[in-house]
């Protein structure tokens, strides 16, 4: 009966990590429907959003490290998608993706000799303040405690899903970047720069992922190495969603954040990072393609 008691508390703990995935996983899929490539540093980019916003907000107000952290994660995609991705742009895709896992590798190394590996603190954004701390709201619904911030992560979550649907369906630039995955050359020929396209898309998921970092970090602290373990499970809820679909990987990324707090709450939490690889592994076995992902010969 106690462990029953647990559940809508592991419930919210999971939507809001979940809500986090399905950001990471957005980034992937926007970065993968413009240029076909898997952007394995998309997880750095969560992590540069929480540690600028985390000392930005130790010495100014949320007003100026808000829109600073997303700033530094869009300035950190243009510099990976100038600089290194688009003078390589005639490479395999295998190459490609090892130069995103290289990069991720050197954003981690940079990070640490900048902030150290010390875990961050970061205030709620409404909070109320205390002395020499920031305590933020709760409240209580159906037996679960649910904090002011988890609210604002679900909030975020949804603004970018609603904000990005209607960007790709109903804007010119939207389609223009899926058009230059699809078809480069196609593209070219009706006048669409890919390269500003290539820019684009690493701006808007360097963005998107600053901006779940600093949202998320006063709940998970802002720490150099989150962005691996949150850039991986985002990468799986990407996946099981079908690579490449927003709505599924936003419900996987959800719902995989549900299953793996209920895991390490009733069953095992030694085992709980483990979750997201274990349920991939066997949709890949059932089913590639991803719950919601088409089949090639039907798209």
């Amino acid at each position: 009966m106690d462990q029953l008691s647990q559940i809508p508390q592991l419930i919210v703990t999971g939507m809001t990590a979940g809500c986090i995935y399905a950001i990471v996983a957005v980034g992937f899929t926007i970065i993968y429907n413009t240029t076909g490539v898997i952007n394995f540093a998309q997880g750095e980019f969560v992590m540069i959003g929480a540690m600028v916003a985390a000392v930005l907000m130790a010495k100014f107000s949320f007003l100026v490290a808000f829109p600073a952290a997303v700033l530094a994660g869009c300035l950190v995609g243009a510099v990976l998608a100038g600089f290194v991705l688009i003078p390589l742009k005639r490479a395999a895709v295998l190459t490609l993706i090892i130069i995103t896992i290289g990069a991720s590798i050197a954003m981690q190394g940079i990070a640490q000799f900048l902030w150290g590996e010390t875990a961050i603190p970061v205030p709620p954004f409404t909070g109320i303040p205390g002395e020499g701390f920031v305590e933020d709201r709760s409240f209580h619904l159906l037996g679960a405690v649910i904090r002011a911030q988890e609210l604002w992560v679900v909030a975020v979550t949804a603004l970018i899903v609603i904000g990005m649907t209607l960007f790709f369906r109903y804007t010119l630039i939207g389609q223009a970047m899926r058009a230059c995955e699809t078809n480069p050359a196609g593209a070219r020929l009706v006048g669409i720069s890919v390269r500003r396209m290539v820019v684009l898309s690493f701006v808007m998921a360097a963005g998107l992922g600053a901006l779940a970092g600093l949202t998320v970090s006063p709940v998970f602290y802002a720490r150099v190495n989150m962005g691996t373990a949150l850039g991986l499970k985002g990468f799986c809820a990407a996946v099981l969603g079908g690579l490449g679909n927003f709505s599924g990987g936003i419900i996987a990324g959800i719902v995989l954040g549900i299953v793996e707090s209920l895991t390490g709450g009733l069953l095992w939490s030694d085992y709980k990072d483990a979750v997201a690889f274990v349920i991939l592994l066997a949709i890949l076995l059932i089913r590639p393609e991803g719950l919601l992902g088409r089949k090639a010969d039907q798209k």
